[in-house]
């Protein structure tokens, strides 16, 4: 703490600012307090300069003492949040950021988005009391930050003016954002509009467990929709906490009971060795008396040798010594027979733990192949959950666009999409060629290099399985951008509409002869609207066409990687029998290049077809533009006709007001 407040004057000092005695008297009071504020930097209702917090924004950047900030109440100017929103970028250390009632919108806002985006510690932030919701490109900023954040788990939004256009941003946001738990929008006019959003949002977010809407005008049946979803998240949630709690108790079960095998397999091994070293000993005592016993008998020779007049004791001493000798002998051997059966006891009890300890892992992998199934049964239950999901989303959203900013999206990402599909094409056509050259050059050398061309061969299929899933996760998010964007369109145009549709009701009251004109040409837009809608439906029938066509392709190429993993496996087998049939393996080489070729010949007609599926789909989405261009012009002269009938309704108004108010002057009091 002390070398924060040092840090705090010294910068002040280098960059000519005066320190403000509110902040050094909270550090003082911070480093008094010892352990009990260790962790806290409090500087609520304090009146913070922009220089002040540049300075902190400096420290707080590489800052590892506090894990909560607090700004409450502050009333921090723009410049003052965006040096504070600089630092904390990137601060990975605080968990929790209070920033309530400091009247933030506009620049103040875009900082908070960017500092969102590259901040990856904090976990929690309180933005009570402040006006995040009253400009739009701000607040679509910091949408946009939330959503690229992957570290935040609680966002309170309350009382920030956010508006349903404002709920649409943060629902958007949201269906990109994984990891964001509570989100709180309590006393903010999300309303009717908001509500679907959210709605919307909920089917692709299955992370979001609560979500508090009170206060915003959202309808109740809505608000008991988007309730259930919060509901149906948080048992998700809490069902995939218990499973993964299992999974890791259940290995950590695994470690322990392997473990507990191992120390018990060193116990054995350790008898063992202790048994071996007492054999040895007794073998050692065992030879050492033998040896003992041959120089007494050395000895006894040497005195029969010397004293010949003492023949009779020494024959009578050599068969005592003969005796004892035969004994010794019949004791070594017994002791010999001893520790063979030691011995094969002991063979037995190692085989046997042996045995058990096969058993006992047979178990234990019989019991995680149980569990990977049910892992693997509850992921494909997810995935067809969430494709269900996907494909009602494709129902529901596929008729309504009409809007040419998303006209020019898809037609960037179509670009783009057939740029990386022909790449990733061309990518795998060169890996196909390099499998053949590696697949020559192996046989060629056989005999001597069988484990490095299985080790390549197996390096290779990860890579085509990794490019794969590269390609499948690419497709998927362009598919959930177009999505949304499709949603944002429709829902805006259908608010253009309803408010449009207001302002005539209540022209219909005051103007019914200008009303039965509107309505005439209100009716025909509509038909032409029909028309309209009619050609996007057909439009997207094609766009459906192409994506099974894409579909299509993915299996193919799945399918082909499935080929080349039997043939991995079968040049594998091959391996053991390459001696007995060598020329047999050949052959089936060359059908499998004639398979290769064909392949490609198929890949090529695939192509072409791609390519004039796409040229008739870019014709289309230019007619279609030209007549979105039409239907605008035609809005535009609409929108004219309401704005002069406005003006020309004021200024009768204006006459009649006048008018009212001379005769109320000229009346008699």
């Amino acid at each position: 703490m002390d070398d924060f407040r040092l840090a705090f004057l010294r910068l002040c000092k280098d960059h000519h600012i005066d320190a403000q005695d509110c902040v050094v008297e909270k550090l003082k009071s911070l480093e008094h307090t010892g352990g009990k504020g260790r962790a806290i930097l409090d500087l609520s209702t304090q009146s913070l300069t922009p220089k002040t917090c540049a300075v902190l924004g400096k420290i707080l950047a590489t800052d590892r003492n506090f894990t909560e900030l607090r700004f409450a109440d502050c009333m921090l100017s723009e410049d003052a949040l965006k040096n504070l929103a600089q630092g904390l970028a990137y601060n990975s250390y605080c968990k929790k950021l209070d920033l309530k009632g400091n009247n933030i919108r506009g620049a103040g806002v875009e900082a908070l988005g960017k500092m969102v985006r590259h901040n990856k510690g904090i976990t929690s932030i309180c933005l009570e009391w402040n006006g995040l919701g009253m400009l739009e490109n701000s607040f679509a900023a910091f949408c946009d930050g939330l959503a690229a954040n992957s570290a935040l788990r609680a966002l309170d939004l309350r009382n920030n003016q956010i508006n349903h256009e404002g709920a649409e941003e943060i629902s958007t946001a949201l269906k990109r954002n994984i990891t964001l738990r509570a989100l709180d929008l309590r006393w903010n006019n999300v309303g009717l509009l908001g509500g679907r959003a959210f709605i919307e949002m909920l089917k692709a977010n299955k992370v979001l467990s609560r979500l508090e809407l009170a206060g915003n005008n959202v309808p109740t049946d809505i608000a008991k929709a988007i309730d259930t979803a919060v509901d149906n998240n948080a048992d998700r949630m809490t069902i995939t906490e218990e499973h993964s709690k299992r999974t890791h108790a259940m290995s950590h079960h695994f470690k322990q009971i392997e473990k507990e095998k191992s120390l018990q397999v060193s116990d054995l091994m350790d008898q063992m060795d202790r048994k071996e070293e007492a054999l040895r000993k007794s073998q050692r005592k065992s030879t050492q008396h033998i040896g003992h016993l041959q120089e007494t008998l050395q000895e006894r020779k040497g005195a029969f040798s010397s004293l010949a007049a003492k023949l009779s004791m020494t024959e009578s001493e050599l068969v005592l010594a003969e005796q004892k000798a035969n004994d010794y002998g019949s004791v070594v051997n017994r002791l010999k027979q001893d520790m063979g059966d030691m011995a094969a006891r002991h063979h037995d009890e190692l085989r046997k733990e042996k045995e058990e300890r096969a058993q006992m892992e047979m178990k234990y992998l019989k019991e995680l192949s149980d569990v990977q199934e049910k892992l693997v049964t509850s992921q494909t239950r997810g995935d067809d959950l969430d494709r269900k999901c996907r494909q009602q989303q494709e129902q529901i959203f596929e008729l309504k666009e009409q809007n040419t900013h998303l006209q020019a999206e898809l037609k960037m990402k179509g670009s783009q999409f057939e740029e990386r599909l022909a790449a990733e094409k061309q990518r795998h056509k060169d890996m196909l060629h390099d499998l053949e050259s590696s697949k020559n050059k192996e046989l060629m050398h056989f005999k001597q290099e069988a484990e490095e061309m299985e080790r390549a061969l197996r390096e290779r299929i990860q890579k085509m399985e990794s490019q794969r899933m590269e390609l499948e996760e690419e497709i998927s998010r362009l598919k959930s951008a177009n999505l949304s964007d499709r949603l944002n369109a429709e829902e805006h145009l259908q608010s253009t509409k309803q408010r449009i549709k207001t302002e005539e009701e209540q022209r219909h009251r005051q103007l019914e002869e200008r009303v039965r004109v509107l309505q005439i040409s209100k009716d025909e837009l509509q038909s032409h609207c029909n028309q309209q809608s009619s050609l996007v439906s057909e439009l997207q029938s094609k766009n459906s066409g192409l994506t099974l066509e894409v579909d299509n392709l993915k299996r193919r190429l799945e399918e082909m990687g499935q080929e080349l993993a039997g043939k991995s496996n079968y040049t594998m087998a091959e391996v053991n029998k390459v001696k007995v049939e060598l020329n047999q393996t050949l052959s089936k080489l060359d059908g499998e290049r004639s398979v290769h070729s064909e392949l490609r010949e198929k890949l090529a007609q695939i192509d072409k077809e791609l390519s004039d599926q796409l040229l008739r789909h870019r014709q289309a989405s230019e007619e279609k533009e030209r007549e979105v261009v039409t239907l605008q012009e035609k809005l535009r002269a609409r929108e004219l006709e309401i704005q002069r009938s406005r003006e020309e309704e004021a200024q009768r108004a204006q006459m009649l007001q006048t008018a009212i108010m001379s005769y109320v002057a000229r009346s008699p009091k």
